[in-house]
């Protein structure tokens, strides 16, 4: 079973990495607006909070057209985001209420964490050994996966089954949890290997900017800030086009004669 599940993960990387060499410019652009939008724009300071609330509300939105656009590639047809709006459009109030949801529940894990975030802050504070420090960063970090591992899988697939499929909100959370416990082992072997992909190629990175560095400190610094930019968003575009191969191989193949898919 492992055997097989690995071999799928792997397959996985491989269809996501050919997926991405079709449009590498397109996916790459796609990727830096997820990062600033959900992972930037969230973080400014100065922003107010209904922006803020506003642009995680429109995440699955976000999610299923660029998912969406992966698919077009796929099936062999030129990806063109405005034929794909007023498909989204017409299902814009469950994209909206699935990022309510999604929201809701973020709000719930950083009740659940906020005393142990407490602790942390007065320990880093107070300048505490590293020792003292792990003693409540390792049993946090584990918390975090955990309660964020439902929201995960929650939302893996249910984005793509609301619009492509017809799905009810709670039938697609429900759907995508049973989905990611389904191929648990295929989707967390290549997550490894996107991991690995990504540490290595950071690895690799910091002695080419290390070996700059020590020659010009000034390039050194511009040439990592650079490879940094790119890694992350070849990165991120790769895991997008993972999202759309394994919800391609789990829903619209394998449960084929389950899930009635829509023309769309």
């Amino acid at each position: 079973m492992f055997k097989r599940s690995a071999k799928e993960g792997l397959e996985w990387i491989k269809d996501s990495f050919a997926l991405f060499r079709r449009y590498p410019s397109m996916w790459m652009l796609l990727a830096l607006a997820y990062v600033f939008l959900f992972i930037v724009m969230p973080s400014l300071q100065g922003l107010p909070a209904v922006i803020k609330l506003f642009v995680l509300l429109t995440s699955p939105t976000f999610l299923v057209l660029v998912i969406s656009l992966y698919r077009e590639v796929d099936q062999g047809r030129v990806p063109q985001a405005a034929k794909l709006f007023p498909l989204i459009k017409s299902h814009a109030g469950k994209l909206l209420s699935l990022g309510g949801i999604c929201l809701l529940y973020g709000v719930l894990i950083s009740m659940l964490i906020g005393s142990d975030m407490k602790v942390l802050n007065e320990m880093t504070n107070a300048k505490s050994s590293l020792d003292e420090m792990a003693t409540i960063m390792l049993p946090l970090t584990l918390k975090v996966l955990v309660l964020f591992a439902p929201l995960m899988m929650a939302t893996w697939f249910a984005p793509m089954l609301i619009v492509h499929h017809e799905f009810p909100i709670f039938r697609a959370i429900k759907s995508s949890i049973a989905g990611s416990l389904y191929s648990a082992l295929s989707l967390g072997v290549a997550w490894i290997l996107l991991t690995c992909a990504f540490a290595v190629v950071m690895m690799v990175a910091g002695i080419v900017v290390g070996i700059v560095a020590s020659i010009s400190p000034f390039v050194g610094v511009a040439v990592g800030a650079i490879i940094l930019l790119l890694s992350l968003l070849v990165g991120t575009a790769m895991m997008l086009a993972f999202q759309y191969v394994s919800y391609r191989d789990v829903f619209e193949r394998k449960f084929a004669n389950v899930v009635e898919a829509q023309p769309s």
